[in-house]
């Protein structure tokens, strides 16, 4: 191969500055050209799962000269950055959410962020909640038949027993899937179960704070031997949604769409309103008590869309 000469690969792993490309079956050892730093609107001009063009040095290391377009993402608003999203991998189908029953405890908000964000990122969805040889609560059962009703997959397993990952190697399989969710809720362990040897470190969740302890500070694509691959992710303490207003907030939950007609007013956002049908649906129980509960928490994060009006319909 000529070094002077343009070659097709795809990013593989992400740390930093540096990245790992997969040309010629091949891993190399890439940097980004300077020119593509000023090309983007994120803090993240290269992603793990993005199509590039590379060259190559002389000592056989390579270099970022382009970058094809993407045909979806993840992604979250830039930390300490709102204005810039953070594109954490690209040219996707799946997003893989990955909560716990207990140990961190399961918490549905941020299920419901990631959901958000799949569909903004243009993923489908897979709902994985792990560590359920700590016991089936009744919240979790909850939480489960919810989310099936809405049409979300939602598949229940153990990385420490192995119960339920065979049918999550199925919902796997022949996709290009992410994992993503809180540190601490088993990404890591569920990898090294789904693919023998990869042995990725995998860590405690603190007994003090009862929070995870990072143990991913890349981003790494990994092929599964049945077909598909998967991305792995550092665990997110938090998921800024990039670009959203409050006024969709409402587009994201469903659930909604049937009692919106008939709020008393023209605009509800079904927080503070009188007369509202979609939180008589909470109060009588059609609507979970957490699904309504994750839309005002999301709600009241972000900050007021300028021509919000409320009118009573005639």
């Amino acid at each position: 191969m000529t070094h002077s000469a343009a070659h097709e690969g795809i990013v593989i792993r992400g740390h930093g500055k540096s990245f790992i490309v997969r040309c010629h079956n091949k891993n190399i050892s890439c940097e980004i050209r300077g020119k593509l730093k000023h090309k983007t609107h994120s803090t993240t001009p290269v992603a793990v799962g993005d199509d590039v063009i590379i060259s190559f040095n002389p000592d056989g290391t390579g270099m970022i000269e382009d970058i094809e377009e993407r045909r979806s993402m993840f992604f979250r608003a830039a930390k300490g950055i709102e204005a810039k999203k953070q594109i954490i991998a690209a040219n996707l189908d799946q997003l893989a959410i990955i909560s716990s029953v207990k140990s961190p405890p399961l918490k549905t908000g941020l299920i419901d962020r990631f959901l958000v964000a799949s569909k903004a990122g243009g993923l489908q969805p897979l709902i994985i909640i792990n560590k359920i040889d700590l016991g089936k609560t009744e919240f979790l059962l909850i939480v489960e038949r919810a989310y099936q009703s809405l049409g979300f997959p939602v598949c229940l397993v153990s990385a420490q027993t192995g119960e339920g990952c065979e049918k999550l190697q199925e919902l796997l399989k022949d996709h290009k899937s992410i994992f993503a969710g809180h540190s601490g809720v088993g990404k890591s362990a569920l990898l090294n179960r789904l693919i023998p040897g990869l042995d990725l470190k995998t860590g405690e969740v603190s007994s003090y704070s009862n929070r995870g302890i990072h143990t991913t500070s890349l981003v790494e694509l990994f092929a599964l031997s049945h077909g598909g691959f998967v991305i792995d992710s550092p665990g997110l303490k938090v998921l800024g949604l990039w670009q959203v207003e409050r006024n969709e907030v409402a587009e994201h939950y469903p659930e909604f769409e049937k009692y919106i007609s008939q709020c008393r007013f023209t605009g509800c956002i079904h927080v503070s309103e009188p007369d509202c049908a979609v939180k008589e649906a909470v109060a009588n129980g059609t609507i979970p008590q957490f699904r309504y509960e994750n839309y005002v928490a999301i709600f009241n994060s972000i900050s007021l869309t300028p021509d919000y009006s409320l009118r009573e319909k005639k």
